[in-house]
């Protein structure tokens, strides 16, 4: 099974981590311009992040040389792309312990009543 390519990967280039075979690491390709190659940023821990698409969003609204690089309404636009993990939460379905019994409201109904009764009287 492929898996499919975040909006962001135009931005990285991959190389596989050292530390964990399963993740590879996204170095910023701004990055390896500015430092002269892949070997040189690669080393650079503000270089690279790990290969999720969150992380990758994260990274580009804090490197100062994405918006050096980039013109301002294209960083916009490059930030609003979406974020899979994102729409995965808006679509998740409701567990049993997610579900609303009306208990909220009626709730507040008889903490109202008491209320007016005891200011009433």
């Amino acid at each position: 099974m492929t898996r499919q390519q975040h909006n962001f990967h135009l931005f990285f280039t991959l190389i596989k981590n050292p530390n964990n075979s399963t993740n590879a690491l996204a170095v910023c390709n701004y990055c390896i311009s500015k430092h002269g190659g892949i070997a040189a940023a690669q080393i650079k821990p503000e270089c690279y992040t790990i290969n999720h698409v969150c992380l990758c969003h994260n990274y580009l609204v804090k490197y100062p040389n994405f918006h050096k690089y980039v013109d301002d309404d294209e960083v916009q636009k490059i930030l609003v792309l979406s974020i899979p993990e994102d729409n995965k939460m808006k679509h998740k379905a409701p567990s049993k312990d997610d579900k609303d019994d009306g208990l909220y409201e009626e709730f507040l109904f008889i903490y109202l009543i008491l209320y007016l009764l005891i200011n009433l009287y």
